[in-house]
C-alpha cells in the first residue's frame, strides 16, 4: 500500500479534501456486485467483494476534473475508518490512495478527488491506467486512521482512454463460473492396446464450458499417435466433453489427469481433474472376448397344501370357551417360482352346525378366533397378528401369513399353523358341533 504525503499537492497520491457524508448526485452511476464483463478488466485482480454500492459522479469526464465518490457505510465489524483506493489493473497489490483516511464510516460518506485522475500525476500507475479499466475500492478498517484489520468492500470501475485524458464509469466484470473435470478410462486396460480417455467438464452455473482438454500422464501431455489414431492433444471440447485414445506400452500404474483450458476465461475458469490411477496390465496371450447373453425362463410352481386332519376344540370349565391348535405344517405353502410375485394365505370359518343332541343348533364362524403361528417359513414371510373370537372373529377372510413381491421373497416352503379360540354362545343346545375352516392362498402381485 502506498502512502500519500499531505504536502504533495500535485500528485495523485496527495491528500484530497475530505467531504462529509454528502447526498448522492442525481447523475451518479451506482456500481457494485457482479455485472457484464468489460474489456481490460481481469476478474482475478478485483479486490472488492461487491457487498455494497459505490457511486462516482460525474460518470465520465476529463481525468483532470473534480470527482465525487460516495460509499455506503462500512460493515459493523469494520467501522473504525476507511480508505478509497484506485487499483493497478495489472497488479492488484499496487494501489494508490485517492483521498485522506475517512474516520466517520458508520453511515454513508463521500470524498472529493480534486483533479487526481490526471494521468500525468499518477506516478507508478500511469502506464497501466492508460487504455485500461481500473477498480476503485473502499477498504474498511477496525481502527481509526486506517489502523487495525482491513477488509475490501464496495467498488466501482473506471475505463481510461489510451491517452489518459478522459475516464468513463463502466460495469464491473463478470466473474467466471468455476469448472470441474471428471476423467474416465475405458476398460480393459491392457498394455499395447488402445485405451479411450474421456474428460467431462461441468460449470458451477450449469452452462456448457468450451475450450480444450490436455490429457497428461505424470504431468506430461500424452503423445499424439497415428496408429492408433489418438486424436489431438489438447482436444477441443464438444458439448462439455473431450476424448483421447492412448496406448501404454508396458504394464504398470499411470497417473492420469485432464487439464481444462477455457476458451473464454470471463465465462469459465480453468481446472484440472483429480488424478486417475490407471492400472495397466499385460493382455493375456492369444486371448479374445465373446459377449454372451441368456434369458432365464419363467419356472417353478406355487402350491398350498392343507392337511384335512380334524382339529377338536376342548371346552373349559365354564363350557362357554374352547381352544384347539392347528399344528405348524398342517397348512403348507411351497413357492418355487423365479418371478417372486408375493402371496397371501387367509382363513375363513363357516357356520357351526349341531348334530345329535344339538341338532338344530347353529352359531356363526365369527365366534372363532386365532393366533397365527409359523414353523419354518420362507424369506420375508410375515405371520399375521391374532384375531379375537367374536371381535371380529373369522367370519370373513382374515390373513394368516403373507409376503410382498421381491427378489427371493417367499421362495421355498413355509409351514403355517394357528392356535384357535372359540366363544360358545350360552343359549345353544348342548351336543356336538362342526364346521369347516377354509384356507385360501392368492398372489399379491
Amino acid at each position: 500500500m502506498k502512502g500519500i504525503p499531505a504536502f504533495r499537492l500535485n500528485r495523485l497520491k496527495r491528500a484530497a479534501v475530505l467531504m462529509g457524508a454528502g447526498a448522492l448526485v442525481a447523475s451518479a452511476a451506482v456500481l457494485g456486485g457482479i455485472g457484464t464483463a468489460h474489456a481490460g478488466v481481469n476478474p482475478s485482480t478485483i479486490l472488492g467483494n461487491g457487498a455494497g454500492t459505490l457511486t462516482v459522479a460525474p460518470t465520465s469526464g476529463a481525468t483532470s476534473a473534480n470527482v465525487t465518490i460516495t460509499s455506503n457505510a462500512c460493515p459493523s465489524s469494520n467501522q473504525g475508518s476507511a480508505k478509497v483506493l484506485i487499483v493497478d489493473p495489472m497488479d492488484s497489490t499496487d494501489t494508490s490512495l485517492l483521498a485522506g483516511v475517512v474516520n466517520s464510516v458508520a453511515t454513508q460518506f463521500s470524498i472529493t478527488v480534486t483533479g487526481s485522475f490526471s494521468l500525468a500525476n499518477q506516478e507508478s500507475l500511469v502506464n497501466n491506467l492508460n487504455g485500461n479499466t481500473a477498480e476503485v475500492v473502499v477498504q474498511c478498517f477496525t481502527g481509526a486512521s486506517g489502523l487495525g484489520s482491513g477488509a475490501y468492500e464496495q467498488d466501482a470501475f473506471l475505463s481510461f482512454t489510451t491517452d489518459g485524458s478522459t475516464f468513463t464509469v463502466v460495469p464491473p466484470p463478470a466473474v467466471a463460473a468455476t469448472t470441474t473435470v471428471t476423467l474416465q478410462a475405458s476398460s480393459p486396460d491392457y498394455a499395447g492396446q488402445p485405451i479411450t480417455l474421456t474428460a467431462t467438464v461441468a460449470a458451477s452455473d450449469h452452462s456448457t464450458p468450451s475450450g480444450t482438454v490436455t490429457f497428461e500422464s505424470g504431468g506430461t501431455a500424452l503423445p499424439v499417435t497415428t496408429t492408433p489414431a489418438s486424436g489431438p492433444n489438447p482436444a477441443t471440447t464438444s458439448n462439455g466433453s473431450a476424448s483421447f485414445v492412448a496406448e501404454f506400452a508396458a504394464a504398470g500404474t499411470e497417473s492420469l489427469t485432464a487439464v481444462f483450458t477455457s476458451s473464454n476465461t470471463g465465462s469459465w475458469g480453468n481446472s484440472t481433474s483429480t488424478t486417475l490411477s490407471l492400472n495397466v496390465v499385460t493382455a493375456p496371450t492369444f486371448s479374445g472376448t465373446i459377449p454372451l447373453s441368456v434369458t432365464v425362463p419363467t419356472e417353478g410352481a406355487f402350491t398350498l397344501t392343507v392337511t384335512p386332519t380334524p382339529v377338536a376344540l376342548t371346552p373349559d370349565s365354564t363350557g362357554l370357551n374352547a381352544t384347539g391348535t392347528i399344528p405348524n405344517g398342517q397348512i403348507q405353502v411351497s413357492d418355487t417360482r423365479n418371478t417372486f410375485p408375493g402371496w397371501s394365505v387367509s382363513g375363513q370359518d363357516g357356520t357351526w352346525t349341531g348334530s345329535g343332541s344339538a341338532a338344530g343348533g347353529t352359531f356363526p364362524g365369527s365366534q372363532l378366533g386365532w393366533h397365527p403361528t409359523g414353523g419354518t417359513v420362507a424369506q420375508n414371510v410375515v405371520i399375521a397378528g391374532p384375531v379375537t373370537a367374536a371381535a371380529p372373529g373369522l367370519g370373513s377372510a382374515t390373513v394368516l401369513a403373507s409376503v410382498v413381491h421381491g427378489l427371493q421373497n417367499g421362495f421355498g416352503p413355509s409351514n403355517l399353523g394357528a392356535g384357535l379360540t372359540l366363544i360358545i354362545p350360552p343359549n345353544e343346545p348342548a351336543g356336538p358341533y362342526s364346521n369347516s375352516l377354509t384356507i385360501t392362498a392368492v398372489n399379491t402381485n
